[in-house]
């Protein structure tokens, strides 16, 4: 069992999004930003301004620490939840 470790930063999705969604699937706070779930624990940084042109959004650090036989279907149901098109 080998821990692989990967982060992505997430603009424009609401914090609080971000850690309701690693409690629905089976997480448990264990710190400030910090989940643990079967198989896989994240770390949220604190959230802080992005600017893009004129547009500020927000935006978090998400680090990942998860099994590697585990992390394409991980990454794949994260990406899947958070997929937004704009508009």
């Amino acid at each position: 069992m080998t821990i692989i470790e990967h982060s992505l930063e997430m603009r424009g999705m609401p914090h609080r999004e971000l850690e309701e969604y690693f409690l629905t699937i089976g997480g448990k706070q264990i710190g400030q930003g910090t989940y643990l779930g079967p198989n896989w624990q994240v770390e949220l940084s604190d959230e802080w301004k992005c600017t893009l042109g004129s547009l500020q959004v927000t935006a978090t650090q998400v680090r990942f620490r998860v099994n590697e036989e585990d992390w394409s279907e991980m990454l794949k149901a994260f990406r899947f939840r958070f997929l937004s098109a704009g508009g």
